[in-house]
C-alpha cells in the first residue's frame, strides 16, 4: 500500500510570509510570550506545514508592519475624505483616532494569527463531523468486504477528501508505512491528534474492537446509526439558530436604524456635539455609512457559522 504523491502543486506562498518573520525576529516572540505553548497544541491539529516557533514570530512580525502601515492611510482617511462627506473633526481627534486605529489594527492581526489555527482546526472538525454517518458507512462496507484496516484507511487516504478525513487517513499511512509503526499506535496518536472529539472517540473505538477481536462491521453500524441520531438533533439545533438570525436582523437592522434616526433628527434641531465631539448629522452619517453595514455583514457571518455544520 502506497500513498500517491501529488504533483504540480504550487508552493503555499504563506510558508514564505512567515519565514520572513522569523529570519527578521528569529526566536526571540516564541521565548517571551506564554502564547506560544497554545499556538503549538493547535497547530498540531490542523494541516499547516508550519513551526510553531516559525508561526510565533511571522505573529509578532506582520503585528507590527500593520500597526505601523495604518496611521497613514487612516490619518488620511479622517483629515481628507470625511470631510467630503460632511464630517469635519478637529486635528487633535484626528490624530486620536487615527491612534486608536493604528492600535485596534495591530491586535486584529495579532488576534488573527493566533486563532487562524484553532479556526482551521474548527474547519476540518465541522467537515468530519458532518461526514461522520458517511465514514463509517463507507469503513462498514469494507470491513464486510474483509478489508484490513490498513486496507481501510489506505482506501480513505486516495478517496476521503468528500468526507474530509483524507489528511487523517494519510497520516495514518504515513505513520505505518514510513515509520513502521503498528496500525493501532497510528489510530490512536491520530485520535490525540484529531480536532474532532466525535472523530477521536470513533477512532478510539475502532482501536478497541480490534483489540479485543470485536466484529468490526457491526461496531461499524452502530456507529453509523448513532451519528445519524446525533445529525438530526443539530438540524434542529440550527432552526433555532437561524430563528435567532432572523430575529436579530429585524432588530438591528430594521428597528433600530428607524430609532436612532428619529432621536437624532430631534437632537439635530436643538445644535451641537450629541456624541465624542460629533454632532447630530455627523451621527446619521457614521449610522448610515458605518453601522449598518457592518452590523449586516456581522448577521451575514453569524448566519454563514450557523450553515458551516450543514
Amino acid at each position: 500500500m502506497t500513498i500517491t504523491k501529488e504533483r504540480g502543486k504550487a508552493d503555499d506562498p504563506s510558508i514564505d510570509l512567515h519565514a520572513l518573520g522569523y529570519r527578521l525576529l528569529g526566536r526571540g516572540p516564541s521565548k517571551i510570550t506564554p502564547l506560544t505553548r497554545y499556538v503549538r497544541r493547535n497547530l498540531e491539529k490542523t494541516n499547516i506545514r508550519v513551526n510553531h516557533i516559525v508561526y510565533v514570530s511571522s505573529m509578532f512580525f506582520w503585528t507590527l508592519i500593520a500597526s505601523a502601515a495604518s496611521f497613514p492611510p487612516s490619518f488620511l482617511f479622517i483629515n481628507y475624505f470625511l470631510p467630503l462627506i460632511g464630517l469635519r473633526i478637529p486635528a487633535y481627534n484626528a490624530v486620536l483616532y487615527s491612534l486608536i486605529i493604528t492600535f485596534a489594527s495591530g491586535g486584529l492581526t495579532f488576534i488573527t494569527f493566533l486563532y487562524y489555527p484553532k479556526y482551521i482546526a474548527s474547519s476540518i472538525k465541522l467537515k468530519i463531523e458532518k461526514n461522520l454517518v458517511y465514514i463509517a458507512n463507507y469503513m462498514s462496507i469494507l470491513a464486510s468486504a474483509g478489508a484490513t484496516p490498513e486496507e481501510t484507511f489506505a482506501s480513505l487516504a486516495r478517496s476521503g477528501d468528500i468526507f474530509g478525513v483524507r489528511e487523517s487517513a494519510r497520516a495514518i499511512i504515513r505513520r505505518v508505512e514510513l515509520l513502521g509503526e503498528d496500525v493501532l499506535k497510528a489510530l490512536d496518536e491520530e485520535s490525540r491528534r484529531s480536532p474532532s472529539r466525535e472523530y477521536a472517540d470513533f477512532l478510539q473505538g475502532y482501536v478497541a474492537t480490534l483489540r479485543i477481536g470485536g466484529n468490526l462491521q457491526t461496531y461499524l453500524s452502530a456507529m453509523a446509526n448513532k451519528f445519524m441520531e446525533s445529525r438530526r438533533r443539530l438540524m434542529a439545533k440550527m432552526i433555532n439558530q437561524l430563528n435567532l438570525a432572523g430575529e436579530i436582523f429585524v432588530a438591528a437592522l430594521v428597528a433600530l436604524p428607524v430609532i436612532l434616526i428619529t432621536v437624532l433628527s430631534i437632537m439635530g434641531f436643538f445644535g451641537g456635539e450629541v456624541l465624542g465631539g460629533l454632532t447630530a448629522p455627523q451621527l446619521m452619517a457614521l449610522m448610515t455609512y458605518v453601522f449598518i453595514p457592518f452590523t449586516a455583514i456581522g448577521v451575514l457571518v453569524f448566519i454563514d457559522a450557523v450553515m458551516a455544520g450543514w
